[in-house]
This record gives C-alpha cells, structure tokens and sequence, in this order.
C-alpha cells in the first residue's frame, strides 16, 4: 500500500504513518464492498502544505488543494476505493478534476 503522505521511512512519524495506512486499508476495504452501488468512498490527501500542522517550509499552499480534496464528492461513476492526492489537481477547473478522477483506477 502506498503511502501518500510522504512520510514513509520516517520513524518519529511513526504513529502518523499508522493512522494514515489505516484510514488508507479502511477506504479500500469499504470501497470494495461498495463498489458499483450508489455510495462511493473515496480518500483524499492534500499534501505536504503550509498549515501549523505542516510548517512554514511545507512546499504547497492550503488552497493548492481544491478542487483536489473536494473531487471525490462530485465523482458518479459507482467507482470506489480510490486514493486522490489533491495536488494531482491543482489549478484546473472542477469540472476537468472530476474527468480526471474518473480515469483513476481502484485498488482491485
């Protein structure tokens, strides 16, 4: 399983990169079974950002996220399980997000 938060191999992240792989199987495991009805689950990470969680030497700005973090809520096409790193879409329009998230492809 892939970690999209960047921390991978860091240690003292540890408990972060826990959290993360859990929420990570927890979409995919839910999205299986929800596969091609009418509820979609779907995970979105916005990156390495400018936050107080993130610090001042993050690379992205907190609104480098949308529409990246809110395209899984406009996505219809019953597909479910798939992992959006928001920055994928930075500065296009929702409407070219949404097509894009549509040719992600699920875990299975």
């Amino acid at each position: 399983m892939t970690d999209l938060s960047g921390i991978a191999l860091e240690a003292e992240q540890a408990g972060y990169s826990a959290a993360k792989a859990a929420l990570n199987k927890v979409t995919i495991d839910l999205g299986y079974k929800l596969n091609g009805s009418d509820v979609i689950i779907s995970l979105a990470d916005p990156g390495w950002c400018r936050t107080d969680l993130g610090g001042p030497s993050a690379p992205n700005a907190p609104e480098s996220t949308i529409p990246g973090i809110v395209v899984g809520a406009f996505v219809n096409d019953k597909k479910s399980g798939r992992l959006f790193p928001a920055q994928d879409f930075n500065g296009m329009s929702l409407k070219d997000a949404v097509e894009k998230a549509e040719s992600y492809k699920s875990p299975y």
